[in-house]
């Protein structure tokens, strides 16, 4: 998807329902039925209708990347009636490993009360897959899968993808043949600028793209232990199907892609709610912006979120760069025409959101700073890295997220030394 794929249309609604998932329409359809926006391009289509669209889509969803997005999601989808079976794709052997430690569950803490779901498919997507397998003598016992065949053989149609930014075009092209145009992804990731990779180095041609979606989570999750996730604090799960060419005023949508949003707003934990794809890259940049300070300031300083406020030396760097910020927000030619861009990302109200956050997450460790004490990769090029890339391409020199960018990148160098790292800390890319 480029840049500019995103029209000005005048926004349309779409009917949707909380019915169960065996499509059966409630007696009481008119009082159960909510409107959910899912953008500009969804016609106001009828329940029957959509229902149909949808009946006959597999509903076996697969996640990608079982981290704290991930895991929150699937242990999300895990709790709702009628529902769909879940197979989560691991990364690793040491994943794997973690798996079969934990028991084979995943578990979620909210406000001290401890919540396990069990029952989920695993595969192995760096190999084979493990189900029912013996690996160092433990035993992967799994549910039935929906299907005889091989899971390495069986199409994947629904797929939830929740890996790092970094990993998602290697991670992507070892299922890349289990995926079909009529199959839809959804990229749920901090960061920008992804699709545009995977559309570059995994997906090369358009007409045989699957449907790609994307989501945006506001949940507070932290990670106690592999699979053991704490519920910091409630937020709302914000998605849109993306069209797949420009032009298109009403586009198709994959039934896939019907079921997959379908069920992710009948999942009450993640408050999940449709938008067009416009409203959506808003989110999306609102959210970058927050991150784009917090994450590489607390990892720089080596503090808790809250640790930022009230210093008049940070509160300054804090507003030097969101200036940068707001401008290449504010020209970025997808957004001209849209009503209130100017205001909504105004130096002022994005430092309003800044704070907000980290005072509501003020005894946090930000992504960034756990990575780093874990001597990992940071996800710096898909935060502020896309913001220094978009002011370049409308003329804008980026120069303190640029240098706060590179400073990021001299220190996970650094704490990846300490941390004995065998692995490139950063691509080796001198253009960046």
């Amino acid at each position: 998807m480029s840049h500019s794929t995103l029209p000005n249309i005048q926004q349309r609604h779409y009917w949707w329902a909380s019915g169960n998932d065996n499509g059966d329409k409630p007696a009481d359809m008119d009082n159960h039925a909510e409107k959910r926006n899912i953008g500009e391009f969804s016609p106001l289509v009828p329940y029957r209708r959509a229902q149909r669209r949808t009946s006959n889509v597999p509903r076996r969803i697969y996640i990608l990347g079982v981290g704290n997005i991930g895991g929150f999601v699937a242990h999300s989808l895990a709790g709702i009636p009628h529902r769909p079976p879940l197979t989560l794709l691991l990364p690793s052997q040491s994943s794997l490993d973690n798996w079969v430690d934990q028991g084979q569950t995943l578990k979620l803490t909210t406000h001290g009360l401890l919540d396990t779901k069990s029952d989920f498919d695993v595969e192995h997507v760096w190999s084979r897959s493990v189900t029912g397998e013996v690996r160092a003598g433990q035993r992967i016992t799994t549910s039935p899968s929906d299907s005889p065949a091989p899971p390495e053989e069986e199409i994947i149609h629904n797929l939830i993808v929740s890996v790092k930014a970094f990993n998602t075009v290697n991670a992507l092209r070892r299922i890349a043949h289990r995926l079909t145009r009529e199959s839809a992804i959804l990229f749920i990731q901090n960061g920008m600028g992804i699709i545009e990779e995977v559309n570059d180095q995994v997906f090369h041609e358009p007409e045989k793209r699957p449907q790609y979606m994307l989501g945006v989570i506001s949940h507070g999750i932290y990670q106690i232990k592999p699979f053991n996730l704490a519920h910091s604090g409630h937020g709302t799960t914000a998605l849109a199907i993306l069209p797949r060419r420009v032009e298109e005023v009403k586009p198709h949508f994959e039934s896939s892609a019907l079921y997959l949003l379908r069920t992710m707003t009948r999942t009450p934990i993640l408050a999940a709610v449709g938008f067009g794809p416009t409203d959506l890259m808003q989110l999306q940049i609102e959210k970058l912006a927050v991150n784009a300070i917090i994450n590489p300031l607390t990892a720089l300083m080596d503090c808790q979120n809250g640790e930022l406020l009230h210093r008049p030396s940070i509160s300054r760097i804090i507003r030097l760069l969101l200036a940068e910020i707001s401008l290449v927000v504010k020209s970025l030619p997808e957004l001209q025409g849209v009503p209130n861009v100017k205001m909504r990302f105004d130096v002022t109200r994005l430092e309003s959101q800044v704070i907000g956050i980290a005072h509501k997450t003020a005894t946090n460790r930000s992504s960034m700073l756990q990575d780093f004490s874990q001597g990992k990769l940071t996800e710096i090029e898909y935060i502020t890295g896309y913001l220094v890339r978009r002011g370049e391409e409308v003329g804008i020199q980026c120069v303190l997220n640029y240098m706060l960018k590179h400073m990021v990148k001299a220190k996970a160098r650094l704490e990846g030394e300490r941390h004995g790292s065998l692995l490139p800390l950063e691509p080796q890319n001198p253009s960046r």
